[in-house]
């Protein structure tokens, strides 16, 4: 399986409260971004806010730096204090992806930057 390790950055807006997660990823050759959905998962015990970003393969040559930022639906609860971003493969999509084996990156709530608008 390919890799696809994402980097975040969770902002949140001074303004309107707003949280929202930021991403670059690296697409291997033969892959591109087909879409972005966000829930509550349960990863090693708790239950974390997940973004999660599928890849199709799309017969490209090059390798792609994907860049994205996601507002989030859920800020953080006395039960949820953690953003995931997860990505996983579209053709392995069969259901719920396991968080045990994806390639993701967790941020915490509290460790947001706020921007000034």
């Amino acid at each position: 399986m390919k890799l696809f390790k994402p980097f975040v950055n969770l902002t949140k807006s001074e303004s309107t409260g707003v949280y929202t997660l930021n991403a670059v990823v690296s697409l291997p050759k033969d892959y591109a971004l087909s879409s972005i959905d966000q829930g509550l998962i349960e990863k090693n015990g708790k239950k974390v806010w997940a973004v999660t970003a599928s890849v199709t393969t799309n017969g490209s040559l090059e390798t792609d730096i994907v860049e994205f930022a996601v507002p989030l639906k859920q800020g953080p609860t006395e039960e949820v204090n953690t953003v995931s971003m997860v990505m996983v493969q579209s053709s392995l999509l069969g259901g719920t992806p396991n968080p045990e084996e994806d390639d993701s990156t967790d941020v915490d709530y509290d460790d947001s930057e706020v921007t000034v608008p």
